[in-house]
């Protein structure tokens, strides 16, 4: 009977394919089996955590609660957070046995791959970064060799002395592991550091019973000959998801994200798209979509990729499509939830349309493919040429110039047989331009100052690891109304709803200043407009570093619930959209001051003056940014963050450095994950009024570093004004050419 029983499973074991062996996020912060590393990282785009029920390093007791949270930011980059505590609740200060340890740190591991089959990877690492208070710091390299379904590691790790209350992480000096993976379910291994080992195993849930992606995983661990730094026995689980697909890599196994046709090249010049496809510019035009054209030829086309063949639609001359034709299309646009539409005809018998993006909150993508697949199907049958403005406040954010029946057959054929138009931004060209002598049969239809916007979104405060809690929290929704008004202008008003708190957030607890409050949080008014510079200076020639991307906003009236006063911005987004520079200033007064100790940070009158550099590196869809001045709360210096793109999920880690007069300098690291929270397009329930969520809810944490003697708790530091962001305007920063191009295929998906 158990010779039947085991047969199947020994069948399964000889079947099972030589795969990778699976590693991942530990209780320590970074990916691997127990106790040690490996050279494996998270996947590039996933998130992953990992629960283990007690906390490795704490010599004096080793019972208690190790939360982990990381996420490979980069194709050769993992980081994560780390949350340690023996009690969840006890307070350190006032319960009678204290509280033990309570450690919030993070850790960071950057690897390659050493050999074109990917079984040989090195990787180096550093766990618990932050302040003096330190409890699992090492630092490390890690070679590992991964046949299938062995896997083989080694290394070396520097432990940084002993941490406080005798604790001290349990890798250090020479480490080796081993791990056997005979099928996708099941994963065993033994572990060497520090002259102890341990031994676990591991199961993962099939995928076939999770989503897309997902990975479920569990385990036990057990010491082989009873460390002092880890309890005998203890278990552990761990989840990854997947943000979202990332782009393909040079010699990575992943498809490439589609441009208009297959087997574009993906970084060409930028000459090619200088100008519209108009009467005079046909010498501009390029043969974008056409798979024959190769070498420097193609890479001049690409960049034209929405750009016109030669002028003409295949099957005959155009037609001029009838007013009838021209109010559907008015119809359809309004339809898909689109307002301010302009239909009209321009002097050279092309179809001018001018659309506000009101209602498509997560990416203006989105609004952008909608319409040109209204376009496509409204006017492909008269084969007529379009020149479509898309704009977000009534500033114009991108347009696109083409033959109707060319866009329909790129939205609807996996070939295309002519090209569907070009795309050009403010920075690329002045969109001002593409319907000057336009004669508008349909204007201002479904206008934008007769609908009431309402969004509903988080408010979360937080603090962890703490002296007074593992984890407090105050919890609240924030719900705004906005009334568009006059171009570019709109008044807005928000009050903020508590929900729940922990304790520490009640009135009298430690952190009661910082509870979410009810009350008004936002009254004020917002006018945002293009600045024609360009108008202003002669002889501006170079489009790529023109000054026609300038637009400006300002803000006055009461924002982040305290402040009353009025901030300007200034934003420029030259050329293709890589480099963003922008610059802010404002007056602002904190109207219930309570001398030093009042909340956000306390100041009496905010006078905020802040530069700003972004940089995108469309390749990964990494921004650099760095950020300088005074800012919110009146402290002086610099922000340096890295943010990655993972479709509209943002991952951010970020170095802040301020000061303060008369007082030492302050460093603090963090890692900020920011998502859309609500309905990809805003619900419509009435007649003039429209309900939906945020494009941008941020939650983070951040640690002091270099900090003598102590870890404190620092708030307020490099905080940007509470106003409304005008890069919001420009879609989360994202709007110029080179986004728009690199995103062709979110934009033919919204356009089907």
């Amino acid at each position: 009977m158990r010779a039947r029983l085991l047969l199947p499973i020994a069948a399964a074991f000889v079947a099972s394919p030589a795969l990778a062996v699976d590693t991942t996020l530990t209780g320590a912060g970074f990916s691997g089996l127990g106790i040690t590393p490996t050279a494996g990282l998270l996947s590039w785009g996933n998130l992953g955590t990992s629960y283990e029920n007690q906390v490795s390093g704490i010599a004096r007791n080793t019972s208690g609660h190790n939360l982990a949270l990381g996420v490979g930011l980069l194709p050769n980059m993992e980081v994560a957070g780390r949350l340690a505590t023996n009690s969840l609740h006890d307070n350190c200060f006032f319960s009678a046995g204290g509280c033990g340890a309570r450690d919030l740190s993070a850790s960071g591991k950057f690897g390659i791959g050493l050999d074109t089959a990917g079984r040989w990877n090195a990787a180096v690492g550093i766990t618990d970064v932050g302040g003096s208070v330190t409890y699992f710091r090492s630092y490390y390299g890690v070679l590992t060799y991964d046949t299938g379904p062995f896997q083989a590691s080694g290394g070396l790790a520097k432990r940084s002395g002993r941490g406080i209350n005798g604790s001290a992480s349990p890798l250090s000096g020479a480490f080796a592991s081993l791990a056997w993976q005979p099928m996708p379910l099941l994963r065993a291994h033994v572990e060497y550091s520090d002259g102890k080992a341990w031994a676990g195993a591991r199961v993962f849930a099939p995928q076939a019973w999770l989503p897309e992606g997902w990975g479920v995983s569990a385990g036990v661990n057990a010491s082989l000959n009873r460390s002092p730094l880890t309890q005998r026995t203890w278990w552990n689980a761990a989840l990854t998801v997947p943000l979202y697909k990332v782009p393909a890599m040079p010699g990575r196994d992943k498809a490439p994200l589609l441009p208009l046709q297959e087997g574009q090249r993906r970084e060409p010049s930028y000459e090619a798209r200088a100008g519209l496809s108009s009467p005079g510019t046909e010498s501009k035009k390029a043969e974008a979509l056409d798979p024959r054209v190769q070498g420097d030829d193609k890479k001049e086309a690409v960049r034209s990729r929405l750009r016109g063949n030669d002028g003409a639609a295949p099957g005959g001359a155009a037609a001029s499509p009838s007013d009838a034709q021209l109010q559907a299309l008015a119809n359809a646009l309004q339809a898909k939830g689109l307002q301010d539409i302009w239909v009209g005809r321009t002097a050279d018998g092309m179809v001018a349309v001018r659309v506000e993006n009101g209602s498509w909150q997560w990416n203006s993508a989105d609004a952008l493919g909608v319409a040109l697949g209204v376009v496509a199907r409204n006017l492909s049958e008269s084969r007529s040429g379009y020149r479509l403005v898309l704009t977000v406040r009534q500033v114009p954010l991108v347009a696109v110039t083409g033959q109707a029946d060319c866009l329909r057959e790129w939205i609807e054929q996996p070939s295309n047989t002519c090209t569907a138009g070009q795309l050009s931004t403010p920075g690329s060209q002045p969109l001002r331009d593409i319907h000057d002598g336009a004669v508008w049969l349909v204007q201002r239809q479904n206008p934008g100052w007769q609908t009431l916007r309402v969004s509903i979104s988080p408010v979360v405060r937080t603090n962890s690891g703490t002296e007074f809690g593992a984890f407090d929290a105050s919890v609240g929704a924030n719900i705004k109304a906005q009334l568009p008004l006059w171009a570019g202008a709109s008044v807005e008003g928000a009050v903020d709803v508590p929900i729940d708190q922990s304790r520490n957030y009640e009135p009298e607890g430690v952190f009661g200043e910082q509870r979410v409050r009810s009350g008004i949080e936002r009254l004020a008014f917002t006018q945002t407009t293009r600045v024609p510079v360009e108008r202003w200076l002669t002889g501006a020639q170079d489009q790529r570093w023109s000054p026609g991307a300038v637009t400006a906003q300002v803000t006055a009236g009461r924002v982040g619930r305290f402040y009353d006063g009025a901030l300007a911005e200034l934003r420029w987004e030259p050329g293709e959209g890589r480099h963003r520079l922008s610059a802010m200033a404002g007056a602002l007064r904190n109207n219930e001051y309570m001398g030093g100790l009042g909340p956000l940070g306390g100041v009496r009158r905010a006078m905020p003056v802040i530069g700003s550099y972004r940089y995108s590196v469309m390749a990964t869809r990494t921004d650099l940014e760095a950020t300088a001045g005074q800012f919110m709360n009146n402290d002086r210096g610099l922000r340096v963050g890295l943010r990655q793109w993972f479709a509209d999920t943002a991952v951010s880690v970020f170095y802040k450095r301020t000061t303060t007069d008369g007082n030492p300098a302050r460093q603090l690291v963090g890692l900020e994950l920011s998502i859309p929270i609500g309905p990809r397009r805003d619900w419509q329930p009435l007649p003039h009024l429209q309900v939906g969520g945020t494009s941008r809810f941020a939650i983070g944490r951040e640690t002091t570093v270099r900090e003598s003697g102590s870890n404190p708790i620092r708030r307020g530091r490099a905080e940007l004004p509470p106003t409304p962001d005008l890069n919001a305007v420009f879609n989360s920063d994202r709007s110029g050419l080179a986004y728009f191009e690199d995103n062709l295929r979110r934009i033919r998906d919204a356009a089907r």
